[in-house]
């Protein structure tokens, strides 16, 4: 970015800042421009004519001004808003002319550039879904630059969660990308849709399950579709015997396995298993969270006061050790802390993780079944029978799109009012 500014202000003065001279030159154009006075040799340091000394945020200021600007914030904003504008011109000149072979190339040329490629992709899949062009986006993820170890983690959750949410309304018009390996690392295992298993991503994953060789996708879908049938009222069982125990499958699966052998199996002693599942995943502290993640999407579901007093206990809030994409797991901790502290009428406890909770990190794929659960908080604090109905009515219209027969109305009037369940 710095680069740009010296072009602009090789292009102000009309030459380039190559001697001594040039730099007398700039820093008198800049006191009759401005009235302020720089030394020619601080501009001497910056376009590398003496050692280089990081400049410092005024020196910036002045000289974005000189071309312009408000500041040097101003600058960096515009131009990368320029950036991008140039970006999605490209994109759209391409997606219109449909021509997957100059596509492909845009997209290996971006790869190797030092572009945005997560913006890029998640911009160009947009209008390749608008334009229904699926089979040219589904040779997009085909490509060895879209493989998910070419990606960081985090790169993973904003690519997959942004056209995860695109594909929400967007019904795919065949079921390619649905075989496409880099598709489903990459969108289908990152955007869990909890608003949509009985939708299109129970369709999806129906599909997936029947047709893939992969062991872990296997498990996946059919721990989606096992949890889709708790949801449903249907009984369910436990199919995955010790797998939530093993070290190769990814965390956050583990815990979605073991989520349901909790679900599903009535354990005299929680407590016992809970130990035995997080001594085996006691070995790297920082994917703690991961380990825990869906238990405590569970504990909140089921009302599992027991497995919510011992996530309290476990999980360690050092929020400095924490990835950045952890955030939103923590957030379900802080949840899952305001409904547990109101079932042991700590109010100050329930103060203070209520103040925590920010719905802004909720993930969109969570949203509104988290939505949800956090209206059974919010009808139990209501003071005025007008705003519990209103609340109600809120819940029922959600879970009328959701269609999840587990949340009735009955769940929501007695959620605290009978703690009898899973209590002991």
């Amino acid at each position: 970015m710095f680069a740009l500014l010296k072009q602009g202000i090789e292009k102000k003065i009309g030459q380039q800042v190559l001697d001594r001279g040039d730099c007398e030159l700039l820093a008198n154009a800049i006191l009759e421009t401005l009235d302020i006075e720089i030394s020619y040799n601080t501009i001497r340091r910056l376009f590398g004519l003496a050692p280089n000394v990081k400049p410092n945020r005024n020196t910036l200021n002045i000289l974005a001004k000189f071309i312009g600007y408000k500041n040097y914030i101003h600058f960096t904003q515009t131009h990368l808003q320029k950036e991008q504008q140039n970006m999605s011109v490209v994109i759209y000149r391409a997606v219109y002319d449909a021509n997957p072979v100059e596509i492909i190339k845009l997209v290996q040329k971006t790869k190797k550039s030092t572009e945005d490629f997560v913006g890029f992709l998640i911009i160009l899949s947009r209008e390749l879904l608008y334009n229904k062009q699926f089979a040219i986006l589904n040779k997009v993820f085909e490509l060895e630059e879209l493989e998910y170890n070419s990606f960081s983690y985090s790169e993973i959750l904003y690519l997959g969660n942004s056209i995860g949410l695109l594909l929400r309304n967007q019904p795919l018009k065949d079921n390619e990308l649905l075989h496409n390996t880099n598709f489903l690392r990459c969108v289908y295992l990152t955007f869990v849709d909890y608003s949509t298993l009985n939708g299109y991503y129970k369709n999806w994953t129906k599909i997936i399950h029947k047709n893939t060789k992969s062991k872990e996708l296997q498990v996946f879908t059919k721990a989606i579709l096992t949890f889709r049938s708790f949801l449903n009222n249907k009984k369910i069982t436990d199919p995955f015997e010790n797998l939530a125990y093993s070290k190769t499958l990814h965390p956050i699966l583990c815990s979605r396995l073991f989520s349901i052998k909790i679900v599903a199996n009535k354990y005299d002693d929680l407590n016992a298993i809970l130990n035995k599942y997080y001594q085996i995943h006691s070995g790297k502290k920082s994917l703690l969270l991961d380990y825990s993640f869906e238990l405590l999407i569970t504990a909140i579901t089921t009302k599992n006061i027991v497995l919510m007093r011992y996530l309290i206990k476990t999980i360690d809030l050092n929020e400095n050790e924490l990835f950045y994409y952890q955030k939103h797991h923590l957030n379900l901790f802080y949840l899952m802390c305001v409904y547990y502290y109101k079932f042991t009428n700590d109010k100050n406890q329930q103060k203070k993780y209520l103040a925590l909770f920010d719905f802004n990190y909720v993930r969109y794929s969570y949203e509104d079944y988290i939505k949800l659960l956090y209206n059974v908080f919010l009808y139990s604090e209501a003071k005025t029978t007008s705003l519990k109905e209103a609340i109600k009515n809120n819940y029922v219209l959600s879970n009328k799109s959701l269609k999840y027969p587990y949340f009735s109305e009955t769940y929501l009037i007695n959620y605290f009012v009978d703690t009898s369940l899973n209590s002991e």
